[in-house]
């Protein structure tokens, strides 16, 4: 028996070069530099999401059951030598804050409607080919998220003991099945914990929930602002990008230098998945060793014209109340002012019948 030692590699992160889709509006983008070794990125996006710079790297898209898109890829050979490549779709899933590539055994309903136009090419030195794929919903598709994968990958000859290395690079599938737009992407940032790791390290954490309905890459910074003597350090990046499925929290990780006192601080966290945007705050102090204490983190993001409005109104009450006691007063000075007049008319006419 052939023993195949597979070697995951990256999903490659490689922008898509032209946007084209037959059913969607669509529109160019400039080409990318090429990666070394063997390199596959899309070459589609759909217009309407030219400026995520999720959708010019993956597959991300919404499609009724009964729809069917077409995407191209493009299969580079960097390596320096010719090589056999096999393209292929492969399952995928997301655990524990991963985007993960199953085995090719691996089957699951977005397999069974992808298909890949030239399941193998055979590319010289520098050479490239573009590859359509095409997804294939079908009409009695259940709705709710799918993940796959296109891969591009490469064997070497089995050597004396039969073990063959197999190497890939992919792009990512994010597929909602499902009629109209289905529930918008969202995420909030819940709460933070300070900490310090076995290195001594200050690390910062924040547990991320996604609260929409589509699966999210979570990406983003710390900065932290007010400390003793008025310091502020950062941006700090997050360690280490997440996906995170509809309804499912995560962690997320900053470290910190070592010289960084302990605060007390104010963590101000940014944190994107594509377009989407969430920022938040909290007060916290690092410990002299180990996590301290969790505290909730104060949205920053939302509805910036809310306190402007509150502001509003309250100046526009306050200036109603003036005017509604500038009459009443220039009332009862009127009144005032005619009863006096009144009884002194009333003593004159007296006089003169007197």
């Amino acid at each position: 028996m052939t023993l195949i030692a597979m070697i995951l590699l990256a999903f490659s992160p490689v922008a898509a070069a032209v946007a084209a889709d037959v059913p969607r509006a669509t529109t160019p983008a400039p080409p990318p530099s090429q990666p070394a070794g063997v390199g596959i990125r899309l070459l589609d996006i759909p217009a309407g999401t030219q400026n995520d710079p999720r959708a010019r790297t993956y597959i991300v898209d919404r499609l009724a059951p009964g729809t069917e898109i077409k995407r191209r890829v493009r299969v580079e050979n960097n390596t320096g030598s010719a090589q056999s490549i096999r393209v292929y779709q492969g399952a995928a899933h997301i655990e524990a804050g991963a985007f993960i590539g199953d085995d090719e055994t691996v089957k699951s309903d977005l397999t069974t409607w992808t298909q890949v136009a030239r399941p193998q090419v055979d590319l010289p030195a520098g050479a490239a080919a573009e590859i359509l794929v095409t997804i294939t919903v079908p009409s009695d598709a259940a709705e709710g998220e799918q993940y796959g994968a296109i891969w591009a990958e490469v064997r070497s000859p089995a050597d004396k003991g039969g073990v063959v290395q197999a190497n890939r690079v992919g792009i990512r599938i994010y597929l909602s099945v499902g009629p109209g737009n289905g529930k918008p992407a969202d995420f909030a940032i819940d709460s933070v914990t300070a900490g310090r790791g076995n290195d001594g390290n200050p690390v910062l954490s924040a547990v991320v929930t996604n609260t929409g309905g589509r699966a999210l890459d979570i990406t983003g910074g710390l900065s932290l602002t007010g400390g003793p003597g008025g310091l502020s350090a950062g941006p700090f990046n997050v360690q280490k990008a997440t996906t995170l499925a509809p309804g499912n929290a995560q962690t997320v990780t900053f470290t910190t230098p070592a010289v960084l006192p302990n605060g007390p601080w104010t963590a101000h966290i940014k944190l994107t998945s594509g377009l989407l945007e969430r920022t938040a705050s909290a007060t916290v102090t690092f410990p002299d060793t180990g996590p301290g204490p969790t505290v909730a983190a104060t949205p920053e993001d939302g509805f910036p014209w809310l306190p402007l409005a509150a502001t509003a109104a309250v100046l526009l009450m306050a200036a109603a109340a003036a005017v509604v006691f500038m009459r009443r007063l220039r009332r009862r000075n009127r009144a005032a002012a005619a009863v006096p007049g009144t009884r002194r008319s009333q003593r004159e006419h007296a006089s003169v019948r007197e």
